[in-house]
């Protein structure tokens, strides 16, 4: 499907869900059976569209990824009956079945329901990997994070790209007309010639053993995926995950050696983890609430075309929508371990609970109590972080943090991606010198942060000033909130104080979420503004326009939060918590 059609059937399927979220709004409890099916088809409909329409990636059968579709429902339907939420006579003899087994191995109905979705969920992607139905392997991707996770102690954040280009004149010279790598840790491009000027000190951090492995794995990769474009990939920016990341990855790239089918099917973990999620987001929010959340996951542009086929890229995202969960059933200390793995493995899932903190400060304000639930979520938190660096360290060095400290700073100097959402977009671009404010529109002709001469250093003391500012705005949207509420608005503060690329965004569908769980019509009419945001991003893209879709999308964010705010203000000043 041609990427101008693709955009134009993503944005009548957004526009049907904003019509139903606003029929649902308006009908109330009338229709339940009609919403339902509706709910169901659109959001299924979405996520169809997302992995681009049944295409994924090159060589998956459309067939398998329509199977896919009633693969999920089974799993679905397990853990429903397992739980007691199904009433059909089948149901409640699959229950039953499980209990049995379950009291043999000595686990909880629930348990062995979800182990056995997990295995029909696997077996489902081994068939389609050995049967060749599925390609579910984004190869750009999985040089990076597979090399990256398996060889961490020795390439760490800045070496792979060297490494890689050591490896192939020793082997199979894939590379021979790259000329050009990229420096991560200034981010510039530079000759190979002088990249390959570190090579004593990269091969010195290999053993014998250890770097006959990493050719040997090299050599396949190449000689798998022939006609690469390695020139890209040698210009990307390399692996972002910290060290707690590569404790699970590691490990699991040393069982898993490199292979066609293999790789595909690493790039399926994601899409099991991602299964397993929703699923738990159904069973905890009910139906509406994780449609919401589903559709803007998977609405959000140039995250199946980043992603998706990549490896364990998602474990962050996994993390805090249990986390969430657990906050709504009240199980504090489990969803601050899973809150403690999401930080350790990505720093700015910190901000959610930043989040979080604002809303039990205002709650100690009135109490002056402090909750034993608040000790278990910050004690269980710290715990699970603590472990993971732990871990990281043991297995990887103390210098593995410092190498990801610097990486994280580079990033954050990183001059501009036309796609991505944060404030520093939208100051720069008010503030910075020449035309293209908000005299020029949403779309204007030039982004200012991505011309060399505009540095946001020259505007640090604004900036700050900017960023406490909206952090306030934040702050009213906290003010009333619950704690599940607070939790998602989390990406409103990695928005106002980290530059994230732009394929982390599916963390909106935590956002949406929380505002369609929210009272009050300005929340209804902020949730229904993002989807009409992306309704413009897509419409702005696939025609062609520009470079200024991040831009419209953070512009929105900063306006729609604001006045937003101005409402959330108002009607507390009317009816103030008691």
């Amino acid at each position: 499907m041609s990427h101008y059609l693709s955009g134009i059937l993503k944005i009548i399927v957004i526009e049907a869900f904003m019509a139903l979220l606003v029929i649902d709004r308006l009908t109330g409890e009338k229709w339940e059976r009609e919403k339902h099916l509706a709910y169901t088809g659109l959001v299924t409909l979405m996520v169809f569209g997302w992995t681009n329409w049944g295409v994924g990636r090159a060589g998956t059968s459309l067939w398998w990824v329509v199977a896919a579709i009633g693969v999920v429902w089974l799993c679905g339907w397990m853990v429903r009956a397992a739980l007691g939420r199904e009433t059909t006579e089948r149901a409640k003899g699959f229950a039953t079945t499980m209990g049995s087994m379950g009291k043999a191995l000595k686990l909880p109905p629930i348990v062995m329901a979800s182990l056995v979705a997990a295995s029909i969920a696997f077996g489902f992607c081994w068939l389609g990997v050995r049967n060749d139905s599925i390609a579910w392997v984004h190869q750009h991707e999985q040089f990076h994070f597979y090399l990256g996770a398996k060889y961490q102690k020795e390439v760490g954040w800045f070496d792979l790209y060297t490494a890689a280009i050591m490896a192939d004149r020793e082997t199979v010279n894939a590379m021979a007309g790259v000329s050009k790598t990229r420096d991560n840790r200034t981010f510039q491009e530079i000759p190979v010639e002088q990249a390959l000027q570190e090579a004593p000190r990269i091969r010195a951090r290999f053993s014998d053993e250890r770097w006959a492995a990493f050719k040997a794995d090299w050599a396949t990769m190449a000689q798998t995926w022939p006609g690469m474009p390695w020139a890209t990939v040698m210009n990307d920016h390399g692996n972002s995950n910290s060290p707690a990341w590569s404790i699970i990855a590691g490990p699991i790239t040393n069982f898993v050696p490199l292979s066609k089918q293999n790789q595909s099917l690493l790039g399926c973990l994601d899409l099991l983890l991602m299964l397993a999620l929703f699923l738990t987001v159904y069973e905890t929010f009910g139906f509406r609430l994780a449609s919401v959340a589903l559709f803007m996951w998977a609405c959000v542009p140039v995250v199946f075309d980043y992603l998706s086929g990549s490896f364990l890229r998602w474990d962050w995202l996994f993390a805090l929508g249990l986390s969430l969960s657990f906050l709504k059933r009240n199980k504090w200390g489990t969803a601050g371990a899973f809150f403690g793995y999401a930080v350790a493995t990505k720093l700015f899932p910190l901000l959610f609970g930043v989040a979080l903190l604002v809303q039990v400060g205002f709650e100690w304000l009135k109490t002056r109590t402090i909750k034993k639930e608040w000790i278990a979520f910050g004690r269980n938190a710290a715990i699970a972080g603590a472990v993971c660096v732990a871990l990281a360290t043991v297995m990887f060095g103390t210098s593995a943090w410092r190498e990801y400290a610097e990486r994280i700073q580079v990033a954050q100097l990183e001059k501009f991606y036309s796609n991505q959402h944060s404030l520093k977009t939208v100051f720069l671009q008010l503030v910075g010198p020449g035309e293209g404010g908000l005299s020029s529109g949403i779309f204007p002709p030039v982004i200012k942060q991505s011309l060399a001469e505009v540095d946001i250093k020259d505007y640090s003391l604004g900036f700050l000033l900017a960023r406490v500012a909206f952090t306030l705005v934040v702050v009213v949207l906290l003010r009333r909130a619950t704690p599940v509420e607070a939790f998602t608005l989390g990406p409103l503060l990695v928005f106002t104080w980290l530059t994230v690329n732009m394929y982390y965004w599916n963390m909106l569908a935590l956002l949406a979420l929380g505002l369609a769980s929210r009272q009050g019509k300005h929340f209804f009419l902020m949730l229904l503004g993002f989807f009409g945001a992306y309704i413009t991003y897509y419409t702005y893209q696939h025609l062609n326009r520009g470079f200024a879709e991040g831009y419209l999308i953070a512009l929105i964010m900063l306006t729609m939060t604001i006045v937003v705010a101005v409402f959330e203000w108002r009607d507390s000043r009317r009816a103030p918590t008691t």
